[in-house]
């Protein structure tokens, strides 16, 4: 056992017998120590309770870990009986021994900061306890532990060469770590499988590696995969890194961090050190099931996020320290929060992000950003939501510079002292703020809020008690009636744009609807030189003479609207627009009246160019934003096929079409059919749980079994041959399908005794799926073959079934690109897998007059998996990382059914109805780029929720011919949210 003083050795607990040298360098009671012999130490362990927090004046830190009561005896039998703790001195900046009889200072933090600090003291203490008793100079293995120290040689599974350390296609593992470094590897390359109890590989003890390569996997049963407390070069992961606590744990610095592979665990990455450059490629995952990345008395120079950071239940990025830059063109979520900026008194100093960049999506199940420290720019132009805040600043958060040229959706809170002020984008390029799910959402802050150059779109009421909403940009734009509950002044220069959709009344009368209009409770200023602008909005409003709008109503200030001075217009026609001011009842309304108007050839504004600056935002489709903006993010001309495809795309869209640019979005999209291809394995699971229904109908009906005593032995084999079709219809921006498969399944089982029957399924599936709407023609082929595992129980009179599915997919795919002047095909092939469980409860009532009435309860969960793949074509092919779906799905209802004697044999109908619904509300999530700038071009698409209610109705008929055999033909129709569902069955069983 060895320790140094960087490698943090604290408390030790020892009960058993263990004869080790230690060679040490102890602070405080240790120092006197030369050579120690452990007595009566059998294991070796150290576990950290719990963190108490560090005010800024306390210069001890008590980490609290498993305390030595043991007697540690010197080489001359003296005995040493005392107590250690590990604490944390900020004046020394680095954790250190004392004696239990030291008084440690600080005070005790809240629940929040005691779990993750937690998970450093246990890495510190583990390291120190489990690793270090493996230590031996050279490179060996140590109960199955790789340590290198020296100068070390080759092994059976490894190779080391100079100071490069290679691990092929076999396993190294350990009871505490898989390789544990205190010396010097120049590049660590593993291609196999790394793991141990503790962690998979550590680096500590002065330790350094320069470069960590990951092809394999990495992984921990019991804590981290990766552990850095000293010097890491680089760090490359395409594979698989994989623990319970954290992903990657590191207390030391990384240069660079780059992943297009997956990084999990509680924490995917939990830093206390510095991290310099950390990379998520658009293949990359890093997830947590609590924290995606939480970095805490640390920093990180750049991270940049192509794919995808979620964190399951907190944080998708957790920030209590400082990220010099943060650059988002990928998914970055949380269960709770999608980004958090934390400001802790138990951290001493306020948590910053330099410059946070986003073209992707950050979202969270209840808020996107929540901000308790400074963001010095916040740069947006792809999506931020929440469904209770997309950004909440709270009471020590600040934002310096806020530009919004996309989508924030959800709720602005603004806890702060600190102005609110929000830039817009330029030329066409409107930002959007709106409420979660489209509703309009509400801006509310302590202080002002300005509206900073540039043009935004505000469908948010504004509550800011009587503080000034200013309009100081070029543009504001308001579809729908929005409030403000204080003041509303608007500069010389800027318009207020109202928006008027198709249908609007236009009587000039406050009760109109169908347009925009401000609501103000306080004082209104319009300057002279400002504007006002009609515009059209959905369906093409067409303006026309004598149409009058109310703009602005003033309910309970003063109006001062300067209206001979303002400036007057509509979007796209030639004009002569006038305003007034008149007052109703109490409030004094500005009402504009169209005197002429004649449509306009559309001209772009000063400054506005196509491209990646216009174009891409010309889509209000998500998905097709987001895949026009990572096709005009390729900045290159090398490769001809993306050149062209660029250049028709940026020709189409330049007569500013909105419907143009979502349905060529949409088509440059990967294909969302995740439902489409889960539809069959339902059905398959629910055509084997008829057929153990179907047993029992025949076995009631015939007399035999568990009601005559006797022991049912007999063999079943069955085939049954099925089809259906289904059909979605468009939601959330994401184009409907028609589904039509078929298939068969073949089975066997038996009887166990009276009341159990087991058997098994082999199936297989053709399902063809054709998208509707903007993607038709778009086009997926998937077959399927799969097992399935079932069992029934009888009870009396109620029943279980229970069953389980694994089914692999192969996918082949069509994607079409057309437009005017390109005509383009992706072609796409790859696999997939399904895994599903099923139990179902029955009770029948058998009623008076020969009907049998069932009431059923089941839950079904699956989980879908579609690999990454590369699309072959002419120029629109993408790279498109992986998906994964989850469902879990319950059922409720009954089964009516009788029996009727025929000359053919006993008939029996059935009908069921159930009310099924969804429980996971999980959109699917793919990362994508084009294939010929796999690296400038990614985005993020998003898949439609799940239908959450079902309704289910299900018609059959079963013929008893003999004892034997029977035949049976059922329909099943499913509807609900847009989706249509038929399937046919048609079954021959045979009991042998």
């Amino acid at each position: 056992m060895r320790h140094d003083t960087a490698s943090h050795i604290f408390k030790i607990n020892l009960t058993g017998v263990l004869n080790a040298t230690i060679a040490h360098d102890f602070p405080n009671d240790f120092a006197p120590c030369p050579s120690l012999r452990l007595l009566q130490s059998r294991d070796i362990r150290a576990r950290a309770r719990r963190a108490r927090a560090i005010r800024r004046s306390a210069p001890l830190f008590e980490m609290d870990a498993v305390i030595v009561k043991k007697a540690i005896k010197q080489s001359s039998g003296s005995a040493l009986n005392h107590v250690y703790r590990i604490v944390w001195s900020a004046d020394l900046g680095r954790f250190q021994v004392v004696s239990e009889l030291a008084r440690a200072h600080g005070t005790k933090s809240g629940k929040g900061g005691r779990k993750r600090h937690a998970i450093a003291a246990a890495a510190i203490a583990l390291l120190a306890a489990g690793s270090q008793a493996a230590y031996a100079n050279g490179i060996t293995t140590v109960a199955g532990t790789l340590v290198t120290e020296g100068t070390p040689s080759s092994g059976s599974n490894w190779t080391w060469s100079g100071s490069n350390l290679t691990i092929g296609s076999g396993s190294i593992s350990g009871t505490s770590a898989g390789v544990l470094n205190s010396g010097t590897i120049g590049t660590l390359s593993n291609a196999g499988t790394i793991q141990g109890t503790f962690s998979g590989v550590t680096n500590q003890g002065g330790g350094s590696i320069g470069v960590l390569s990951n092809t394999g996997t990495i992984s921990s049963g019991g804590y981290f995969g990766v552990v850095n407390q000293e010097a890491l070069t680089s760090l490359i992961n395409s594979g698989l890194i994989s623990a319970p606590e954290a992903g990657i744990f590191n207390s030391g610095t990384i240069d660079t961090l780059t992943n297009s592979g997956t990084v999990e665990g509680g924490f995917g990455i939990y830093s206390l050190g510095t991290i310099k450059s950390l990379n998520n490629s658009n293949r990359g995952t890093i997830s947590g099931g609590s924290v995606g990345i939480f970095e805490v008395y640390s920093s990180v120079g750049t991270l940049t996020n192509a794919g995808i950071i979620e964190g399951g239940t907190g944080y998708g990025i957790e920030n209590e320290s400082a990220i010099t830059s943060l650059i988002n063109s990928g998914l970055i979520r949380g269960g709770s929060i999608g980004i958090g900026i934390a400001f802790s008194s138990n951290h001493f100093s306020l948590s910053t992000i330099g410059t946070l960049t986003n073209s992707g999506t950050i979202m969270g199940g209840a808020t996107g950003i929540n901000n308790n420290g400074a963001i010095g720019t916040l740069s947006n132009s792809g999506t931020i939501s929440g469904p209770v805040d997309a950004i909440l600043i709270n009471s020590s958060g600040s934002i310096g510079t806020f530009v919004n040229t996309g989508t924030i959706a959800g709720n602005i809170e603004n806890d702060s002292n600190n102005a609110l002020s929000i830039a817009g984008g330029t030329g066409t390029t409107f930002g959007t703020l709106t409420g979660y799910g489209g509703a309009i959402g509400a801006i509310t802050s302590n202080t002002d809020v300005t509206f900073a150059s540039g043009h935004q779109v505000l469908n948010d009421n504004i509550e800011n008690g009587s503080n000034t909403v200013y309009n100081n940009g070029t543009a504001l734009q308001v579809d729908n009636i929005v409030t403000i509950s204080g003041n509303y002044a608007q500069a010389s220069g800027s318009a207020l744009v109202i928006g008027v959709a198709n249908g609007a009344n236009f009587s000039g009368s406050e009760s109109d609807a169908g347009y925009g209009r401000l609501v103000v409770a306080g004082d209104v200023t319009l300057a002279p030189g400002s504007g006002i602008a009609l515009k059209s909005t959905a369906g093409g409003f067409q303006f026309a003479a004598g149409q009058r709008f109310v703009v602005i109503e003033d309910t309970g200030g003063t109006a001062t609207y300067n209206a001979d001075t303002l400036h007057y217009s509509i979007d796209g026609y030639t004009s002569t627009v006038t305003g007034e001011s008149d007052p109703v009842g109490s409030d004094t309304d500005l009402v504009v009246d169209i005197l002429s108007a004649s449509v306009t050839a559309p001209v772009s504004p000063p400054g506005s160019t196509p491209g990646s600056a216009s174009g891409s935002q010309l889509a209000t489709a998500p998905n097709a934003r987001a895949a026009l903006g990572g096709l005009f993010g390729y900045q290159g001309v090398s490769n001809a096929q993306l050149l062209a495809l660029y250049d028709a795309t940026d020709g189409a869209l330049a007569g500013g079409s909105v419907s143009t640019a979502n349905q060529i979005g949409k088509q440059l999209s990967p294909m969302q059919f995740q439902a489409a291809s889960r539809a069959s394995a339902d059905d398959e699971m629910n055509i084997v749980g008829a057929h153990m229904d179907s047993l029992r109908l025949a076995r009631a009906d015939t007399g035999s079994g568990v009601a005559t005593g006797e022991a049912p032995s007999d063999w079943t084999g069955w085939a049954q041959a099925f089809g259906g079709h289904s059909g979605q219809n468009a939601r959330d921006d994401v184009d409907g399908y028609n589904a039509n498969y078929g298939g068969l399944l073949l089975g066997a089982d038996r009887a166990l005794g009276e009341r159990w029957r087991v058997g098994a399924a082999f199936d297989y599936t053709h399902t063809q799926i054709d998208n509707t709407g903007d993607t038709e023609g778009d086009s997926a082929g998937i077959d399927a073959y799969g097992l399935i595992g079932y069992a029934s129980y009888a009870g009396s009179p109620w029943y279980v079934n229970l069953s389980g599915a694994a089914t692999y997919q192969r996918f082949d795919t069509t994607r079409i690109v057309s437009m005017t002047g390109y005509n383009g095909t992706a072609n796409g092939n790859f696999n997939g897998r399904q895994f599903a469980l099923n139990a179902e409860f029955g009770w029948p009532l058998v009623l008076d007059d020969g009907y049998t009435v069932t009431p059923l309860a089941s839950l079904t969960m699956s989980h879908l998996n579609q690999q990454s793949y590369t699309e072959s074509g002419d120029g629109p092919q993408l790279e498109v990382g992986g998906t994964n779906v989850n469902s879990v799905r319950s059922a409720l209802g009954a089964r009516l059914s009788k029996v009727f004697s025929t000359s053919y044999g006993d008939l029996v109908p059935t009908m069921s109805l159930k009310w099924l619904h969804e429980f996971d509300h999980a959109k699917a999530v793919t990362s994508a780029s084009f294939a010929g700038d796999p690296t400038g071009t990614g985005f993020t698409t998003v898949g439609m929720a799940p239908v959450s209610d079902l309704a289910d109705v299900s018609l059959g008929v079963t013929l008893l011919r003999s004892d034997t055999l029977s035949l049976t033909a059922r329909y099943e129709l499913q509807a609900g949210g847009g989706f249509v569902s038929n399937v046919g069955v048609l079954r021959v069983q045979k009991l042998f």
